[in-house]
């Protein structure tokens, strides 16, 4: 049975804890926790004010940045896509935005943009392979110069897709015609051919979140692309960021694409003249990626040089 004695000394024990806690939480160790706790808030605040001082700083340089490239962008552009007509195709959702700031650096430079299409995410669903291939079967009858035997489904749509933008003759732009409704009905492209390209500029977005699915995407997309530029003098892809499977990669690591030209950062002023430059240098003949990084070149430098 517990005794009184041993009530007494417990409570004695909480009193004595309680009196002890009064006395350092009044006493030197509260001062020296609240002095600890403001220099550690002092350093905070500074950290803080330091980072939006960079903010700031880099944002004013941007904008410098911004307006040194508008202001020198006449003079890179000016007719160096004279007589170019250009089917603009857009991938993998870009923003409208991009897209247009993109048509604008082409038309800046003296292009005329005689298409603007979407290629559909329709396209690339593998849980619609089969409908691609029977359409594929029905269109083949339609696309001229190819053998069917010996075509996949996937080239031989984009032989259809390429024969709507680029049609060799009066002729041609007919069959052109019936060949893009076959693939607006399917829900593969959309969009409008006002007459035939002789340069192709592809503007790709960010894709899928999932690594995995936007590889498999650009690998079919740049099967597209590939053909696509069989029917041109010049063919660009231009995008974003760089990204992990991403168009620009699959371009760049299939042999028979290898030598279209890419650009990142279309969606800057530098990426949107960039890529009106590396498309003059792909109708002269030339070829390059450019972009920032470790290993990227900006401009094509033989086309200014040629300025």
């Amino acid at each position: 049975m517990t005794s009184f004695r041993y009530h007494v000394v417990s409570l004695t024990a909480v009193f004595l804890a309680l009196a002890v806690g009064i006395l350092l939480g009044s006493g030197p160790l509260r001062s020296a926790l609240e002095q600890s706790l403001g220099e550690d808030v002092n350093t905070l605040q500074q950290q803080v004010d330091d980072a939006q001082a960079a903010v700031s700083d880099a944002q004013a340089q941007a904008v410098v940045g911004t307006d040194f490239a508008n202001e020198l962008r006449p003079a890179l552009l000016d007719g160096r896509l004279a007589g170019v007509s250009i089917a603009l195709v857009s991938v993998s959702a870009p923003a409208d935005s991009e897209v247009e700031a993109v048509r604008q650096a082409l038309v800046d430079a003296g292009a005329t943009v005689t298409a603007d299409v979407t290629i559909e995410a329709a396209w690339t669903d593998s849980s619609q392979n089969t409908f691609r291939a029977a359409l594929a079967e029905q269109v083949a009858g339609q696309v001229t110069g190819v053998d069917s035997a010996a075509t996949s489904s996937d080239r031989m749509l984009a032989h259809a897709l390429a024969q709507a933008l680029v049609p060799a003759s009066d002729q041609a732009s007919a069959q052109g015609g019936v060949l893009l409704d076959l693939l607006k009905q399917a829900d593969l492209v959309s969009g409008t051919v006002t007459g035939s390209a002789t340069a192709i500029v592809v503007v790709s977005g960010a894709g899928s979140d999932n690594e995995d699915a936007r590889a498999a995407a650009s690998d079919s997309l740049a099967n597209v692309v590939g053909v696509l530029s069989g029917y041109v003098q010049g063919t660009v892809e231009a995008q974003g960021a760089t990204a992990t499977g991403d168009l620009a990669s699959a371009l760049h690591n299939t042999p028979d694409t290898a030598a279209i030209s890419t650009v990142v950062e279309a969606d800057t002023v530098y990426g949107q003249i960039a890529t009106s430059l590396a498309l003059a240098e792909q109708v002269a003949g030339g070829s390059g990626h450019y972009g920032a990084g470790s290993d990227g070149t900006l401009l094509p430098q033989s086309m200014l040089a040629g300025g």
